[in-house]
């Protein structure tokens, strides 16, 4: 029986486990990621890809913040596009088609690298509280380890069920088993659980496909890097290790490509034909599915007038290995997927490898968590990633990491790491997960954010560098070559300013771009504000002494040339939006203690009491955002604040 004592432990090993193992590790506390399967450490339960609208500017946020998805799918990338770019650069979503064998082995050998590190297999079966304040968790195999803070990130594994028609087995993803003790753990310590439900499409045969009736999807000609370490111009990021060598862009490869396809009416006929033996129609799952990637039975059942849905088939690996039917979600008795599957174009002929199915599983009711992905009732107790009620690679990933720096900054003595809502998608999720009652896994979009014009993956750095190297998550090496970044960006922007350019150079970008032509000199700044331009020409024209694109060149980088684009293009908005990010700010800075009796303010109603009783916000901001909560009880409370000092 073994009893060893760490910091932090981090339960799973999923994409929100490697980022709250990684970020915890970092902060320089002794961490151990506690997994069942140590060969199964970021494994892709479902599409083989990172990234896409609102997600792809979460893991920009994580690289920003010293996280390793960027880092990860940089390195088993096989297809990079950006998504949304008919539209302005604040909706933009970068997105990545990675080889998910190499993923996995990338993300296994990177935890590996890390030196003090423990990596342990085995099964979480019970925790309980010590009087010290320590947690004492308990394996099924009888081993026992004390801790300070346990993460959990037991994604769909808590009591866990998968089903195909009729047919119903136990666990979390095909092969792996369902995590029953630890849900029965979790009620015991009075935490709230409810079900959830997920779906997986099916895989084919590559060689069973005829690709050419399909339309081929290839990557953008020119990728764009998930890390921004990854940018001709950047230092490399050594902060987990040696592990990506010195060369900045060899990681990031683009030649493979994926295909369209759409389903049809006779599709449509065969897969009504099995809604009877459907597990979801039938009452069989009791867990809602994410309504924003519904399962091809649910689009068919909810959009019955539509005669097609299009379908993406991508290669789960470079050598393609396996093909992963994108919006073909599926939990339909398995004789009927194969049939409707051979009605759609391209693929009569098509091998079902492993057969599309649906897993219920357990979650927590996150409100009864603090913005730091603490648990209020269970000090020392962390949860994050689907657990938590998301859906998603990238949701999980971000949880995973404030839920790794919180605990290890707790630890530490130190304060939270909180993020507002106008300052990141990681604030706008966090915020929403821990305040608004969901009954389906939440996913998030740009529409969630209020603030997006300020949230762009381009300014991913601007936002959050800052803050990630005052708590210790990017190194002095990375921070100063940010500055270097920053400052030159403030002097091209200078020059952009006092100088002017000619009709025939303002021209030379402006026609590029469509725009109506200068007749006069004008200053290039405003040359650099006017919509539709190639910001990369216009720099090469306005400013060619500032742009090397060499590694490690002193110019601006690729990303810093858009982002200064948008800045501009934008800056009409900023000033009405600032205002009111300048007034949450105000109210996120004014800190509630978790201990407060709000019953005692007799001036508030009594509804928002005892909502403010049960949700315990951290901050005046929080309270204001919690469901039910009046606004004119806020301002109650605000004055009964300063009141009192």
């Amino acid at each position: 029986m073994i009893l060893v004592e760490y910091d932090v432990v981090v339960v799973g090993g999923g994409h929100a486990g490697i980022e709250a193992t990684h970020a915890a590790w970092k902060l320089g506390v002794k961490t151990a990621m506690l997994t069942m399967d140590i060969n199964a450490i970021g494994r892709m339960s479902c599409n083989p890809a990172v990234g896409g609208l609102a997600k792809g500017q979460i893991v920009r946020d994580i690289d920003a913040l010293g996280g390793l998805m960027g880092l990860l799918t940089d390195k088993a990338g096989i297809q990079f596009r950006m998504l949304n770019m008919s539209k302005g650069p604040a909706v933009w979503g970068p997105r990545a088609q990675c080889d998910m064998k190499y993923y996995s082995e990338v993300a296994r050998e990177t935890l590996q690298s890390l030196p003090g590190l423990s990596l342990i297999q085995g099964e979480l079966a019970s925790f309980e509280r010590m009087p010290d304040g320590r947690l004492e968790i308990t394996l099924l195999n009888g081993d026992r380890y004390i801790t300070r803070a346990i993460v959990v990130t037991s994604g769909t594994f808590l009591a866990s069920k998968m089903f195909t028609g009729l047919e119903t087995s136990i666990g979390g993803r095909v092969g792996e088993p369902s995590s029953d003790k630890l849900s029965e753990c979790l009620a015991a310590n009075g935490i709230r659980l409810r079900r959830l439900k997920t779906g997986t499409p099916s895989r084919l045969d590559p060689d069973s496909i005829d690709f050419d009736e399909c339309e081929v999807q290839h990557g953008d000609e020119n990728p764009w890097p998930m890390s921004d370490c990854h940018i001709d111009g950047c230092v490399a990021n050594f902060s987990a290790g040696q592990f990506w060598g010195d060369s900045v862009n060899k990681f990031v490869r683009n030649d493979c490509v994926c295909w369209i396809t759409r389903t049809n009416l006779k599709t449509h006929e065969i897969l009504r034909s099995g809604f009877k033996d459907s597990p979801m129609f039938s009452g069989r799952i009791h867990g809602k599915g994410p309504r924003y990637c519904p399962s091809i039975e649910d689009k068919i059942n909810r959009f019955g007038d539509r005669d097609g849905h299009q379908l993406f088939l991508e290669p789960e690996q470079a050598d393609i290995g396996r093909v992963y039917i994108n919006g073909f979600s599926s939990s339909l008795p398995a004789d009927i997927q194969l049939q409707a599957i051979h009605t759609i174009q391209g693929l009569t002929r098509a091998r079902v490898l492993q057969i599309g199915y649906a897993v219920e599983y357990d979650s927590v009711d996150a409100t009864q968590l603090y913005p730091t992905f603490e648990c209020k009732n269970v000090p020392g107790l962390y949860f994050a990633g689907q657990v938590c009620g998301t859906s998603g690679y990238e949701e999980a990933a971000g949880q995973g990491l404030m839920a790794g720096i919180n605990a290890a900054l707790k630890v530490k003595g130190e304060e939270p790491f909180i993020l507002g809502r106008s300052e990141s998608y990681l604030g706008v999720m966090v915020d929403d997960l821990v305040n608004i009652l969901l009954d389906e896994p939440y996913r998030m979009f740009t529409s969630r954010a209020e603030y997006r014009l300020f949230l762009r993956s381009d300014n991913a750095e601007a936002r959050l560098k800052e803050k990630a190297h005052k708590i210790g998550m990017i190194d002095d090496v990375n921070w100063a070559d940010w500055v270097r970044r920053r400052n030159l960006m403030d002097a091209v922007k200078t020059r952009l300013n006092e100088e002017s350019a000619t009709p025939a150079e303002a021209n030379k970008i402006l026609e590029a771009g469509g725009q109506a032509l200068a007749t006069e000199r004008t200053r290039w700044i405003n040359v650099l504000r006017r919509p539709g331009i190639d910001p990369e020409n216009f720099f090469k024209v306005a400013v060619p002494d500032t742009i090397q694109t060499e590694p490690g060149g002193a110019g601006l980088t690729r990303r810093d040339q858009w982002h200064m684009y948008a800045e501009e293009l934008y800056a009409g908005f900023f000033d009405r939006q600032e205002r009111e990010i300048d007034d949450q700010k105000k109210m996120e800075s004014v800190k509630l203690s978790p201990d407060m009796d709000y019953m005692q303010i007799s001036a508030i109603s009594i509804e928002s009491r005892q909502r403010l009783n049960a949700h315990k916000p951290l901050t005046l901001g929080q309270a204001a955002r919690i469901p039910g909560v009046r606004p004119a009880d806020i301002t109650v409370l605000s004055h009964w604040l300063e009141n009192r000092g």
